[in-house]
């Protein structure tokens, strides 16, 4: 299987401002002035992104949080719903679909008169022409289509796609990585022409104008196939400001109406929270985190090491202090939120003395030296532990570094990465297999399993519910469980917390509705004020 090449999702945030302003004409893609003054005739939308909101803009390849811009430009064919909804996914370029008994055939129906920008229809041939250029072009998440043996388009309105084994395509082609449909005329066009600000997509909004690093703004498609209505947006102005101090005092002025609220700390938060013309929203999120071990050097490679840490580590006093004191326990590598994770696992509780001990067992009864690399935003659980840790004899060296760089290092040497991780995980497909294939299922290079664990037995779990996800869900979920069972017998990571989706959205803002499985991601035509 393809491996899954994805940045961690928390380290990329949209934070949007909804002002009224006057129409104004798009400008050259590739020298973009500063967005036209406004009139009260148009609603546009002021966003604060930071780096990586338009790294790549070809939608077969973006890896990052580009699908915060690209799902409003482009369509899936089905899409994910918010918690609490009925079913996961809704209707899409789809508008139903069925599977056939065995789970190896599945039958989607497009909507009908629906256009591409570029004026050619978003039927059956473009569907498939798309979903062969992603799997093609995709360098982190290819292997979602792994499943997939063949693609027919007997009609224009019809797609059929042939599985080698069962899969939950419903779920897969609502993913925000490389599920987006384009027009067929993406065969001549390159990164290039996309990452110069053009796109090929049928959604509610256009790229309109567009400054690599600094500025990207959406326009209206005034042929969208649902129309316009009174009140909804014109424009979507994402413009990128890397401080939070700066994003605070926009928000405080009333400049920014939109912030997910990862990308400031708890006091901001808090403080801004309180503001009348600001209103904080809180979902469960598909999101956690965990600290990983590294299995190829010493000491973490003994079990009994490990499950020293795990039981040093102040879980109740790390989630009282991040994320608002709002997140829970986790208990295993799979969130609650998500199907397939073990509801009967038993949460690792901070015990200091059995912690002294299993280290004394494991011949560090004198203490040890350990290095934990982190991001900025992990700072404060960083520290807590390192205390927790001084009072049993453990010395945690801190290593803070940006994700990109830290992640780099480690996957490069493992026999000399640092003994713990600390990461976030967020599913491009919402199901256990994200988190399991990724951060724990061997990989030769190492994406993302940075703990560099290995066990063919695991694995064989978690292939083999994998396959059985697309046909019986009750049964993929036993595999993944014991899967899940056997990380937390072997103490191969810190299951810290399930993380909440905090935002703090304008209280006159109307129609917001956050869905986790597109995380901090806004389908702004939804939108009205």
């Amino acid at each position: 299987m393809k491996r899954l090449v994805i940045l961690k999702w928390w380290g990329f945030v949209a934070v949007l401002a909804l002002l009224l302003a006057g129409c104004a004409t798009p400008a050259t893609k590739t020298e973009v002035a500063a967005p036209s003054p406004a009139s009260a005739a148009e609603r546009v939308a002021r966003a604060m992104a930071v780096p990586g909101t338009f790294a790549d803009l070809d939608p077969s390849s973006a890896c990052l949080v580009e699908y915060q811009v690209l799902m409003n430009v482009y369509d899936t064919l089905t899409v994910y719903t918010p918690p609490g909804s009925a079913d996961a996914v809704r209707p899409g370029l789809a508008t139903a679909w069925e599977t056939s008994d065995d789970g190896l055939k599945w039958t989607f129906h497009l909507r009908e008169g629906v256009t591409f920008h570029d004026g050619a229809p978003a039927d059956a041939a473009a569907v498939k022409f798309s979903v062969e250029r992603n799997r093609e072009k995709s360098t982190c998440a290819a292997y979602i289509y792994d499943a997939i043996d063949s693609i027919a388009a007997p009609d224009a309105q019809t797609v059929v796609f042939t599985l080698r084994y069962p899969a939950p395509l419903d779920l897969i082609l609502a993913s925000g990585i490389a599920a987006f449909i384009m027009s067929p005329a993406a065969a001549e066009k390159d990164g290039a022409w996309f990452n110069a600000g053009n796109d090929l997509g049928s959604g509610p909004y256009r790229i309109a104008q567009y400054e690599a690093g600094q500025r990207l703004v959406l326009a209206r498609d005034p042929s969208y196939r649902d129309g316009w209505q009174e009140g909804q947006l014109d424009r979507v102005i994402f413009e990128l400001i890397e401080d939070p101090v700066v994003a605070e005092q926009m928000l405080a002025a009333g400049e920014i109406d939109y912030v997910a609220a990862s990308f400031m700390n708890d006091a901001q938060v808090a403080a801004l929270a309180q503001q009348d013309h600001l209103r904080l929203d809180m979902t469960p999120s598909l999101s956690n985190e965990l600290v990983l071990f590294n299995h190829r050097r010493a000491p973490t490679d003994d079990p009994r090491v490990r499950a020293a840490l795990a039981y040093s580590f102040p879980y109740d006093e790390v989630i009282a202090n991040t994320w608002l004191g709002k997140g829970t326990q986790a208990h295993g590598a799979v969130p609650v939120a998500v199907w397939g994770h073990d509801p009967d696992a038993p949460a690792v509780r901070y015990d200091p003395a059995k912690a002294k001990a299993l280290l004394a067992e494991a011949g560090y009864a004198d203490g040890l030296e350990l290095t934990f690399t982190f991001d900025t935003q992990q700072r404060v659980t960083a520290e807590l532990w390192q205390a927790a840790l001084a009072e049993i004899g453990v010395t945690l060296k801190l290593e803070e570094s940006e994700w990109m760089i830290r992640w780099e290092n480690a996957r490069s040497d493992p026999a000399n990465a640092p003994e713990a991780y600390m990461i976030s995980w967020l599913p491009d497909v919402v199901g256990p297999y994200t988190y399991l294939y990724n951060l724990f299922h061997s990989q030769e290079p190492t994406s993302f399993n940075l703990g560099f664990y290995s066990d063919p037995a695991f694995d064989a779990l978690v292939e083999e519910g994998n396959v059985l996800s697309g046909a019986d869900r009750a049964a993929a979920a036993e595999k993944f469980i014991a899967a899940q069972r056997m990380l937390g017998a072997g103490f191969d990571a810190i299951f810290i917390q399930d993380l909440p989706d905090p935002h703090l959205v304008a209280a006159d803002l109307q129609g917001y509705v956050n869905v986790p499985g597109y995380s901090n991601g806004v389908f702004w035509v939804e939108v009205t004020r």
